[in-house]
This record gives C-alpha cells, sequence and structure tokens, in this order.
C-alpha cells in the first residue's frame, strides 16, 4: 500500500523516453507472467473435463458430473469482471507494474492451493466448494492480467512495432496450453490412472509455484510504461472508476462483442472437445492430449504471424482476417470427429485454434488504441472480461448442454459457435475507424 501512496504522489518531471532495451524486457516480464496464468487456466480447463468430474462431483451421474465440472470451470470467467475491475482501477491510477504484480501472485497462491484440495471423498461436501471458491480467486487475477500485460508490452514499443508487441503476450497462451498438455500428457502415459487419479494431477498446479517466483522476478525488473509516465505527466487527475464507460459506451460494448466469437470457440475446442473426443471418437487420453499438443505448437506460430501481419495490415483488417480463418476451421471440427481420423481431426483443431491466437495479437492494439492511455486498462480489461463471462466461460457448459437437448446432435454445437463469430465479424467491422490513441512520448534506440 505504501508503493500505491509513494506512486500517486511521485509525478515524472520529464518526458518519458522508449527504448529497445527495455522494450524486450517488458515483453519477455509480460509473456511469462501471462504464460502462469494461462498454465494454470489451461491445467484447470483440462482436469475439469477428465479429473474434477470423478474427483470433486462423485455424487453425480456421468452427464451431470461433466456438466458440474465444466461450470466450476466457467465461476473462473465469471469473476474476471471483478477482477478487471480492481486490477484497472491500480493500473490506470498507480500503474501498469503494480496491478500485474498483484494477478501474478493471486494466480499462482490460487491454483497451488488447487492442487493441494483433498478430494470429495476425503472432506466431503466442501472439497467442490473449495475449488469454487479457488476458481474465483483464479479468474480475478486472470481479469486483470491479459489485457494488463499486453499494456506493458505494447505501451513500451512504438507504434511500428505494437503488433510484435502484442505477440509477445498472446504467445504465452499456446504456450502454457502446450506445456499443459505434454505435462498431462507425460503424467498419464507413465502413471496408472489409479495413481494420476490420486496425485499426479496435483504435479502441474504444485510445481507452478516455480514460474510464479521466476516471473515474479522478471516483473521486478520492468520500468512503468513510458506512456503511462507521460499521460502523468500531463495531467495530475486521477480517472474515475467507470468514467470510461460514460465516455466511450458504444467502443466498450463492440469491443465487447468483437472478442465473443474466439472466447467463445476456444474453451469449446480446448476443453469440450477433449470429452468429445473422447465419447465420440473412442480416443483414448493421451491420444486427445496429443491432437491438443499439435494444435498449440501451431498455434505459437500464429501468434508470430499475427503480430507481423498486424504491423503490416493494421490491427482491424488482421482480427477480420482471424474471424473468417475461425469460421473455416471450426464448422467442420467436431462434426469430423466422428470420422476418426486422428490427423483430419488434428489439422482442424490446430487451425482452429491457432486462428484465435492469430487474431489476438491483434486484438491488443485493436483494444488498446480504442481508449485514452488514463482509461485503456480499464476499458481494455473490463471489455474483454464481460465478453468472457458471457461467452467464454459458459461455452463448454452451453456446448454439453446443447448436446444433450439436441439428442447429441453435434451441428447445434457447431451452429452456435458459429453464429458467435459472425457477431464478432460484425462489431469488428464496426469500431470507430480512428480510435482515440496515446500521447505521442519520445523513442531512444
Amino acid at each position: 500500500m505504501a508503493e500505491l501512496v509513494e506512486s500517486a504522489t511521485s509525478r515524472p518531471s520529464t518526458p518519458p523516453k522508449k527504448n529497445r532495451s527495455m522494450e524486450r524486457r517488458a515483453g519477455i516480464a509480460a509473456s511469462m507472467g501471462t504464460l502462469l496464468e494461462y498454465f494454470d487456466f489451461a491445467i484447470f480447463g483440462l482436469l475439469s473435463a477428465i479429473v474434477f468430474p470423478v474427483l470433486f462431483f462423485q455424487d453425480l451421474d456421468g452427464p451431470a458430473a461433466l456438466l458440474a465440472s465444466f461450470a466450476t470451470f466457467g465461476v473462473g470467467f465469471l469473476a474476471r469482471p471483478l477482477g478487471a475491475l480492481i486490477f484497472a482501477v491500480i493500473g490506470d491510477r498507480f500503474g501498469r507494474r503494480r496491478a500485474l504484480n498483484g494477478t501474478l501472485w493471486l494466480m499462482g497462491i490460487s491454483s497451488v492451493l488447487v492442487g493441494l484440495l483433498p478430494s470429495q471423498a476425503s472432506i466431503g461436501v466442501a472439497a467442490p466448494l473449495i475449488l469454487v471458491v479457488l476458481r474465483f480467486g483464479q479468474g480475478i487475477a486472470a481479469g486483470g492480467e491479459i489485457c494488463g500485460a499486453q499494456l506493458l508490452a505494447l505501451e513500451h514499443a512504438p507504434k511500428e512495432r505494437r503488433g510484435r508487441a502484442g505477440s509477445f503476450v498472446a504467445v504465452a497462451s499456446p504456450t502454457a496450453q502446450l506445456v499443459a498438455n505434454l505435462g498431462l500428457a507425460g503424467l498419464t502415459a507413465v502413471m496408472s490412472d489409479e495413481d494420476f487419479l490420486s496425485w499426479g494431477w496435483r504435479l502441474p498446479l504444485v510445481a507452478a509455484f516455480i514460474l510464479l517466483a521466476v516471473a515474479g522476478w522478471v516483473r521486478s525488473r520492468v520500468a512503468e510504461t513510458p506512456e503511462f509516465e507521460a499521460a502523468q505527466l500531463k495531467s495530475e487527475d486521477r480517472p474515475s472508476t467507470f468514467h470510461v464507460f460514460r465516455a466511450h459506451p458504444k467502443t466498450a460494448v463492440l469491443l465487447l462483442f468483437s472478442w465473443a466469437g474466439p472466447h467463445a470457440v476456444f474453451p469449446m475446442v480446448t476443453v469440450f472437445g477433449i470429452s468429445y473426443m473422447g465419447s465420440e471418437a473412442g480416443f483414448a487420453r493421451s491420444t486427445t492430449l496429443s491432437i491438443m499438443v499439435f494444435a498449440q505448437l501451431v498455434a505459437i506460430g500464429g501468434a508470430l504471424a499475427g503480430g507481423r501481419v498486424t504491423d503490416r495490415l493494421g490491427a482491424r483488417n488482421t482480427m477480420l482476417v482471424a474471424m473468417v480463418s475461425l469460421g473455416l476451421f471450426f464448422v467442420p471440427l467436431f462434426p469430423l470427429v466422428s470420422t476418426g481420423s486422428v490427423v483430419v481431426i488434428a489439422v482442424f483443431m490446430a487451425g482452429s485454434v491457432a486462428s484465435v491466437i492469430f487474431g489476438q495479437a491483434a486484438q491488443a492494439s485493436f483494444f488498446a488504441d480504442a481508449f485514452p492511455v488514463r482509461l485503456r486498462y480499464m476499458g481494455s480489461a473490463m471489455s474483454y472480461a464481460v465478453s468472457g463471462v458471457i461467452f467464454g466461460g459458459t461455452a463448454p457448459f452451453a456446448a454439453a448442454g446443447l448436446l444433450q437437448l439436441s439428442g447429441g446432435n453435434i451441428f447445434a454445437v457447431t451452429g452456435y459457435g458459429f453464429a458467435v463469430v459472425v457477431a464478432s465479424f460484425v462489431a469488428v467491422l464496426a469500431r470507430p475507424a480512428h480510435p482515440e490513441l496515446a500521447p505521442e512520448v519520445s523513442e531512444t534506440t
């Protein structure tokens, strides 16, 4: 708290400067912290499909246990707006670094505690209740993390490299998913089902504390962003909490819908898809996880390509390309699962995941440049988080529910996902063509 007070009372006296060394350091710091956040979220999502129904919802039958587990997964998205609100206030008033330190430690501690949580067989109904509380803590951390990390990278970069800066953060998602899938695939390959369900699944969550410590150290060595400090120098006024929504309501709503499609499709593919491939195609757990590993490898390339394309074509055009690609790969994906072809399923799953991550490299600047610097954290984080609640957190649950209600007709699930992607395409087109940009700051090499 003393650090926050000091930040509030001390103002920079000279115009801040950008430099390449700090730009690179900020990109790495943003990526590493977000890697931890996504790793913990990815592990929880995978465990929601293959472990939690057995250990924490054992009193329910198969489909009901899976729905309850997916609902717990969704709690993390439900908490995101609260996290966005809390950390955006800190980030817009006192600086991006202080907000991101808070998100990092909250996510790490919540995840380690999930890994130490006894099962329902050991402590009864308290187990699923505590799981929900810890998932809520993860959601609060995630709500403040992603857009804050994007700002940390973007606001250290010059305009012509903002796409690449965004790709630093975007690459963290598939990398985290890759590590999570490799970790679980390795554990399931060398352990019996009994040992994995007893204690093996806990290892990645507890081991994440090491990544937490490293990411915390890296972030401590990054300076506050020049654009934030320039905005402080320009104005002594602190933004009121909800001023951005009074000043830019249309922009906030359009941004919310612009990322609705990726928010919905990504967990439908990476969480619901794991369960569906097992039940529909009869794939072994190791096979589904291997397909996911391939998809995440392709997505890492998608993130890097998305950053370069953004710097050439602009954020809006890159987002539009991503939505078209997402629709083309996602629509055939689940119907093709019934073929049982590992190669075909892997190609379309990789295309779906890579399309989302390709677009996320552009989403960083597409969201950030829509608001003035002193309102940027709140505007981008809340738009992103509320979109995640409405479309992301409900996606696995909605997919499983639609499958049941339609009598197993997978086209009901596909149709829902495609409709949301179309809505995102329209929202990207409708966003104002000339958003309010950050004030200029000087740069050194």
